[in-house]
């Protein structure tokens, strides 16, 4: 059997459709974007070519023969679209942040909880290869305990707008610390636990025509006494970052998502040599794996299993940001608020 899949929004939305493609147990059936014909970046011969069919609306989309839809629309479609497809009685991945608030996404679990069906929220540095062997690495305990961890996120979006516009559009009012910075703030929680506390600064001085600030770092408090540092900035000029360290008791891992190897030090090897010093392992470079989501989330549905990143976990993700906003708001820490499923979820 193939999974019909259907992709909304052809920008962020084009690894996911060619991966249906590809995947042999997927086939592409529909797709949609509102912008299609005026937005230049959408490589429309593809689309025309493919065997999809073109549709004009998200309601049409929902109403195909699709058993997968994915939502891959900028942040602020992502509620209404994804409860859309829900009770369409689509299986839905959506791309991450997953909404904008957890008032928001407490509208998509409750369409999950209501249709029963599966859900994906698509935090891809999961996926990418770098991270997957630091958190083995972590989890085989080359390194020891955790003890502290840094991510960072530092992407000039000055250069990544978004069709027209619309990451600083201040009607929409997107928080970078949230929208890019959710890939930081997850991979954090990933490894290290969900935070029960955290404290931020931000600040609004390169980016000062957009409308919310651009650069911030958050401490939070760990499970296990673990603490950590998530550095975002939207506005910061270098190249694409998504560097990560993670120190353990007998150990440190150095590792992001578009080098070709991660670094490790480890204390039996120093003892050895007489001295501490990184070694390196190759990996492959993958920073936007959604091959792999996708895979993973197939084998989800055929296996009758929770996906890894589900609602719960983008909904997670998303508290732990609202938190850290409120902290530079407030001036204080703040507590993450707690997201459980109920029992059987």
């Amino acid at each position: 059997m193939k999974y019909k899949v259907a992709v909304a929004g052809l920008r962020m939305g084009d690894a996911w459709a060619r991966s249906a493609v590809e995947n042999p147990d997927t086939e592409l059936v529909a797709c949609y974007d509102k912008f299609f014909d005026e937005n230049k970046l959408i490589d429309r011969k593809y689309y025309r070519s493919c065997g999809a069919v073109l549709v004009n609306s998200m309601e049409e989309l929902c109403a195909s023969d699709a058993d997968i839809v994915i939502v891959s629309t900028p942040d602020h479609f992502h509620v209404e679209q994804s409860v859309m497809a829900l009770k369409a009685g689509k299986h839905v991945i959506c791309e991450k942040p997953l909404a904008p608030t957890v008032a928001d996404c407490r509208k998509i679990i409750a369409a999950v909880r209501e249709s029963g069906r599966f859900f994906m929220t698509g935090q891809v540095c999961r996926y990418a290869p770098g991270f997957r062997l630091a958190k083995k690495l972590c989890e085989s305990g080359r390194i020891g305990e955790l003890s502290y961890i840094e991510c960072e996120y530092a992407h000039d979006y000055n250069y990544s707008r978004g069709f027209r516009n619309w990451r600083m559009d201040p009607q929409i009012r997107r928080e970078g610390f949230l929208g890019g910075g959710c890939h930081a703030l997850d991979l954090a929680r990933w490894i290290a636990g969900d935070p029960a506390e955290v404290f931020a600064y931000m600040n609004h001085k390169i980016l000062t025509d957009w409308p919310t600030c651009d650069t911030g770092v958050a401490v939070a408090k760990f499970p296990n006494d673990v603490i950590g540092r998530i550095f975002v900035s939207i506005g910061v000029k270098r190249p694409y970052t998504m560097r990560t360290v993670i120190y353990g008791t007998r150990g440190t891992i150095i590792c992001d998502n578009t080098s070709p190897a991660i670094q490790i030090a480890e204390q039996e090897l120093a003892e050895a040599a007489g001295k501490i010093d990184f070694g390196t392992i190759p990996v492959n470079i993958s920073s936007h794996n959604v091959a792999s989501e996708l895979r993973e989330f197939v084998d989800c549905l055929k296996e009758n299993r929770q996906c890894p990143t589900d609602v719960w976990q983008g909904t997670r993700t998303v508290a732990f940001a609202e938190a850290a906003l409120r902290s530079a708001s407030s001036g204080k820490a703040e507590a993450v608020e707690e997201i459980m499923p109920q029992c059987g979820e």
